[in-house]
């Protein structure tokens, strides 16, 4: 079964949500919640899905595009700079 997803804020208290692993949590923490939807369209998993996909997807308005892009060049120039290559 595919899924798509929807991440919302939340808030812990005393570890009260609870995830499916068994991964250990803070008593109290800020986090993030994903809620899956099995209604929605499915994710693309391969290269070749999302190429049969995206003739039909959704676009971004003008300005979302730009400020998107803006936002990829700013953390592009903010990554560390590369170490040469060990021998």
């Amino acid at each position: 079964m595919t899924m798509s997803y929807k991440t919302l804020e939340v808030e812990l208290e005393n570890g009260q949500v609870r995830p499916r692993d068994s991964e250990t949590r803070p008593a109290k923490a800020h986090a993030l919640l994903t809620l899956l939807d099995s209604s929605a369209p499915p994710v693309a998993r391969t290269c070749g899905e999302l190429a049969e996909r995206w003739p039909g997807l959704e676009r971004l308005p003008a300005d979302d595009a730009s400020a998107f892009a803006e936002d990829i060049e700013r953390a592009r120039a903010n990554l560390p700079k590369l170490k040469p290559a060990r021998d």
